[in-house]
């Protein structure tokens, strides 16, 4: 069979994936393609399904190519989904590269206009809802020092795309100087956005190498759920022992992950715990804890977070 054949094949079969709306069999076939078309296939399959980082992912990584063929619907797309997850300093930045690309036609130059305006509008609706400037935080998180401009910083880390903070929060994860609670933040975001790549972490005075995207989150490990219901059996129904224990069990979680706390066993962390928090609550503990004491140490050398 001719190669032309075999491309016409393959396209007609795309296309009839996408109507039947079996988008992730979609997905997977067109792979890595720099194909224009069936890479917009696979654009407009992941909004279809209203996966809208995923969307701009695909953006990001094959906006060259999806420029090529479909240059005014690719823009209409981009926008709604930068605008869809207030990225209003990304829609800015994608308004200049396209208000540069070469001339179109007259319908894309007044639908440009029409999108500078809205962007402004959409990103001042609400008072005092305003994203901190791209700039601000590539600095916060490069070599700020203010606690409070860093918490500012990092919690409204959602609003942005990724790709955008990557080589910047790759340096915040590796600074001294940061609290390592907010370096643990940090990572739970990537680990919630699926990060899949290699990354630095400085935690407990020793760097570490994860794949965000190969880890499972703080407080949904399989054992996370046994050592909270160990820690109320031993607290023997006195609630200011639990609360206390299951702080503290909090706390060592931010403490130490990435590290795998539960190979020291469920019921000796439960046991730690509650051994730990009738010492704080200045009551003699019944039992003995060889765990304990190591896990006070690492609880006590963490300072508690000072907001300026």
């Amino acid at each position: 069979m001719c190669d032309f054949c075999i491309i016409m094949l393959r396209v007609s079969k795309l296309d009839e994936l996408y109507e039947q709306h079996n988008f992730d069999l979609l997905i997977k076939l067109v792979g890595d393609s720099h194909d224009p078309k069936e890479r917009f296939l696979v654009l407009s399959s992941l909004v279809i399904q209203g996966k809208r980082k995923e969307a701009l992912d695909e953006i990001d990584r094959y906006q060259a190519i999806l420029e090529t063929s479909h240059p005014f619907e690719l823009m209409k797309m981009h926008f709604e989904l930068l605008l869809s997850e207030k990225l209003y300093d990304e829609a800015r930045i994608k308004l200049r590269h396209y208000e540069n690309l070469p001339y179109i036609s007259q319908e894309v130059e007044e639908f440009l206009r029409e999108m500078k305006v809205r962007i402004e509008d959409e990103a001042h609706a609400k008072k005092g809802s305003t994203l901190i400037p791209l700039d601000e935080v590539y600095e916060t998180l490069e070599t700020g020092t203010n606690q409070s401009e860093i918490a500012q910083t990092i919690f409204q880390l959602k609003n942005y795309n990724i790709n955008l903070l990557i080589d910047s929060l790759r340096i915040f994860l590796k600074r001294k100087e940061v609290h390592p609670n907010f370096r643990t933040y940090v990572l739970i975001y990537l680990v919630d956005q699926k990060y899949n790549s290699e990354i630095e972490v400085l935690t407990r005075d020793k760097i570490i190498t994860v794949n965000p995207s190969k880890i499972v989150p703080p407080f949904m490990h399989e054992d996370f759920n046994e050592v909270c219901r160990q820690i109320t059996i031993f607290s023997e129904g006195d609630t200011s022992i639990t609360e206390t224990a299951l702080h503290l069990f909090n706390c060592y979680i931010l403490d130490t992950y990435p590290e795998d706390i539960y190979q020291d066993g469920i019921i000796e962390l439960a046991q730690a715990f509650v051994y730990i928090a009738l010492t704080y609550l200045k009551q003699k503990p019944s039992f003995s804890s060889s765990l304990a004491k190591k896990i006070q140490e690492i609880l006590e050398t963490t300072e508690p977070i000072k907001l300026n």
